[in-house]
């Protein structure tokens, strides 16, 4: 049967693998490298003295300064693997389960989204060793490590593309070359020349053998792997690598890059297991803006269940900003906001991915602006921001139906301006009804519960400690929720010698 929105209410929740389980009870926090500590307590400017940073064009900046709007790609603070490493009990104290991080292979730029050497580490962030370090101490805490794969473009300094443009038949046709000599490239970035995904040759070093960009690095460690410009590399790539790589690195995620919708990706089968989550990312902000209603928002979360499946839904990364964009504080204008944008990063169906120094509110426009260092002054924190974001993720992990529940849609039968939608397993009393009111006025009224599994009498809690204790009443709960705040109501077992939920009832 095609999932369909008016199945939303009565449709049996999918039983789902141990695999999917674990994926979606992840909360990742994503580096840039170049960006977040220097290792060894070195400065900026005894960092930036070893010979890697001797390239033409580089930039030298002291840690506290910010990026200059121009020549982005040239400015180096010193940020390295070693500094990660520094800084992982301060990840752990946090309650993230992994980290993501931004390329790390050699490159002539910070960013590294242009690799010279797709089989090396750049020196700057302390070559293989320090990936090797890094990986260890990652996964003695039990916290996966995620690496970035561009398998669409490379460096026109890459040997591969010196080589073509030299005339090398042996890798002329790994590029796209006109009759005029230019060639096609990354958005026009002649920095950037894209590899040719059509030739075999191409895709074996990038991922069927072995020996391949994608493989080799598994077999160093990693554990996952993100995509770079998804649309770029294509469904039919993404399909292949999953049946190739998935064969010899079953645990392994592969999860793709796609600023927009991806129902696509999901429909078309056996690709990428998750993708970056722009979808609510783009309603959340546009919501919290005014520029949507509540009707528009419940609706683009049903519509990334449909479009999605439950499954792929729950592997995706729901971001609220990257190295890409804008800060969260930034884009939503104040510290009220990016509370309410987070409740719901963190209890709608998908792995949060926190974007480094999000916890603590750092602010920045665009890129460059949101790459600024990692400010590790606490005078410099929102210490409010960052024990919210430690209290929704204890909520997420300690609520199975926050980590891997199906989600029921509920907020666009009512009226007013709120986003309202049950989280809930195949276990009955697993489950979390969640409640953001954007309105100017209380959110109060009887709502119908179309789920059958909380029970008459059942009270509900709300985990955040704001909105009043409730209880369910013949499927109706009556809400009273404040303006411009959240709920995230659970079920309490009141009774000593009597349990509501019973196992004979699970599905």
């Amino acid at each position: 049967m095609v999932w369909h929105p008016i199945y939303a209410a009565t449709m049996k929740t999918p039983i789902l693998d141990a695999y999917t389980r674990h994926a979606a009870s992840q909360v990742i926090y994503q580096i840039f490298p170049e960006r977040f500590a220097i290792g060894g307590g070195l400065s900026s400017a005894e960092k930036l003295a070893s010979a890697a940073y001797k390239l033409p064009n580089a930039i030298q900046r002291e840690w506290d300064e910010a990026p200059l709007m121009e020549a982005s790609g040239d400015q180096f603070y010193g940020g390295d693997l070693d500094g990660i490493v520094s800084k992982l009990d301060y990840l752990t104290d946090l309650g993230v389960t992994g980290v993501y991080l931004t390329p790390v292979f050699t490159s002539p730029s910070n960013h590294k989204y242009d690799a010279t050497d797709f089989f090396s580490i750049d020196p700057m962030f302390g070559g293989e060793e320090a990936l090797k370090r890094l990986s260890t101490a990652l996964h003695e805490r039990e916290m996966t490590l995620t690496l970035d794969a561009v398998l669409n473009h490379c460096s026109d300094q890459h040997p591969w593309f010196l080589a073509a443009q030299a005339g090398d038949a042996s890798k002329r046709d790994w590029f796209t070359f006109k009759p005029d000599g230019s060639y096609l490239c990354w958005q026009d970035f002649g920095l950037m020349p894209e590899l040719d995904l059509s030739n075999p040759e191409v895709r074996d070093v990038l991922y069927r053998k072995p020996d391949s960009l994608v493989q080799h690095w598994l077999a160093k460690g990693i554990d996952s792997w993100r995509f770079d410009v998804a649309q770029d590399v294509g469904i039919a790539v993404a399909q292949e690598m999953r049946s190739i790589v998935g064969a010899r690195f079953p645990a392994a995620m592969l999860l793709g890059e796609l600023n927009g919708f991806s129902g696509s990706w999901f429909q078309a089968g056996e690709g990428f297991q998750g993708m970056m989550n722009y979808w609510y990312r783009t309603a959340t902000l546009a919501w919290l803006a005014g520029d949507i209603d509540a009707v528009q928002m419940n609706h683009a979360v049903r519509d990334a269940r449909a479009g999605y499946g439950l499954q792929g839904l729950l592997c995706s990364w729901n971001m609220l900003s990257s190295h890409d964009t804008p800060r969260l504080i930034t884009s939503v204008g104040d510290a009220e906001r990016a509370r309410l944008a987070l409740l719901m990063q963190f209890t709608l169906p998908g792995v949060p991915l926190v974007y480094y120094g999000e916890e603590i509110g750092m602010e920045g426009g665009a890129d460059p602006d949101c790459r600024r260092t990692m400010r590790w002054n606490e005078a410099e924190w929102n210490h409010e921001q960052r024990a919210w974001v430690k209290r929704l993720i204890t909520i997420r992990q300690t609520n199975p139906a926050l980590q891997y529940g199906d989600i029921t849609v509920l907020g666009d039968r009512l009226a007013g301006n709120a986003l309202v939608f049950l989280r809930h397993t195949t276990v009955p009393g697993e489950e979390a009804l969640v409640i953001v009111n954007m309105d100017h006025k209380p959110l109060n009224v009887l709502l119908m519960l179309p789920y059958s599994h909380w029970y008459d009498g059942v009270p509900l809690r709300d985990a955040l400690g704001a909105s009043p204790d409730t209880k369910v009443q013949a499927a109706s709960v009556r809400l009273n929720i404040a303006p411009h705040t959240g709920a995230v109501y659970q079920a309490a077992e009141p009774h000593v010698n009597y349990t509501f939920f019973k196992p004979r009832n699970r599905m």
